[in-house]
């Protein structure tokens, strides 16, 4: 995308690492996932908050180190999210949200989003668990009527509830499509998510004025190294 900054950084960069976790968590039978597992009712509300979250008084405080917390209601997505460094881009690849080693990771924000839920785009990465644990799920988005049945998406950061809405759903091959991760202005942004809505498996809005997005990404088994790119916007 010629109006994206060079820093733009390819989810290949994250595929062996990716791979590899995966291969050891299908290995790893004395390993207990570290995330309490069970499907969030459909009907929730955007006032629901996971008890593992949010203790009774604190209703906006998000356990360190993370930073915001996903629930896809409908589905097992329901994990703390913490922010990559650039430092270390990959450790949450293969560590727990607190910071131990766990085959698992935890989803995690790319560390080229360097105003975290803020950014422009926020790319967060998770992996597709053969267990069916974490971002697994989002590999579903790319059949229609999933992505229609499951369109909300809740965020919540210390500031409160982010509803989400997707609109569009893209198949990578990591071997030669990346994830931007930083644009020259709002501009360069709405231009490429429009650039983006013309190759999507899945269409299911197309927003105007956009100010803001969320990708959600994971792997998935189309070609020997597709993800799966859920894009979405905050809405009232």
């Amino acid at each position: 995308m010629k109006r994206a900054f060079a820093a733009s950084l390819a989810i290949a960069a994250a595929a062996a690492a990716l791979t590899a976790s995966m291969i050891i968590a299908n290995i790893a039978t004395t390993e207990s996932i570290p995330y309490k597992v069970a499907e969030v009712p459909l009907e929730a509300a955007e006032s629901t908050v996971h008890e593992q979250a949010i203790a009774p008084g604190e209703e906006s405080r998000i356990p360190d180190p993370a930073i915001a917390w996903i629930t896809i209601p409908g589905t097992t997505v329901d994990y703390p999210v913490v922010q990559a460094s650039s430092d270390s881009p990959d450790f949450y690849l293969t560590h727990d949200a607190s910071g131990e080693r766990s085959a698992w990771g935890a989803p995690y924000i790319h560390s080229g989003c360097r105003e975290g839920v803020d950014s422009p785009l926020v790319v967060v990465f998770g992996h597709n668990m053969s267990d069916g644990t974490m971002f697994a799920p989002l590999a579903n988005y790319s059949k229609r009527p999933f992505a229609q049945e499951h369109k909300t998406i809740l965020v919540r950061t210390e500031e409160g509830m982010r509803r989400l809405e997707v609109f569009a759903v893209d198949v990578l091959d990591a071997d030669s499509e990346g994830v931007v991760a930083r644009f020259d202005g709002i501009d360069g942004l709405r231009s490429f998510i429009d650039d983006k809505l013309r190759s999507c498996e899945v269409v299911l809005n197309e927003p105007k004025d956009l100010e803001q997005a969320w990708c959600f990404v994971t792997c998935s088994y189309q070609t020997d190294n597709s993800r799966t790119a859920v894009y979405a916007m905050e809405v009232e």
